[in-house]
């Protein structure tokens, strides 16, 4: 989508600045009051609000990792639940009951 213009207007409680495409889509940008903030640099806000929108949310995502630490990432996890999928061993005790009645 291109933009073809930007609003910025003032409200009781700060900014609103509105990036319009050439149809009639919008995108509208509320920028609470604040001490900084002015007519001037609202444009230059509201524009780094929106890239921090489509930002990950956690610094640690898959996302911002390369290929290679994944794949050392998965192969550690399926080394460390090895053997779950190994049938569970079957022992039997070979110690003998003692007799209740036994040394009366």
């Amino acid at each position: 989508m291109a933009l073809s213009d930007i609003i910025v207007y003032q409200t009781d409680e700060g900014f609103v600045v509105e990036f319009g495409s050439e149809g009639e889509d919008r995108i509208a940008v509320t920028l609470r009051e604040a001490p900084d903030l002015t007519q001037d640099n609202a444009i230059a806000k509201a524009k780094a609000l929106l890239t921090l929108a489509f930002e990950p949310v956690h610094g640690d995502s898959a996302r911002n990792k390369d290929a290679a630490l994944l794949e050392e990432e998965l192969n550690e996890g399926l080394e460390d639940s090895f053997p779950a999928s190994d049938p569970v061993s079957v022992t039997v005790s070979s110690i003998p009951m003692r007799d209740p009645n036994a040394g009366h």
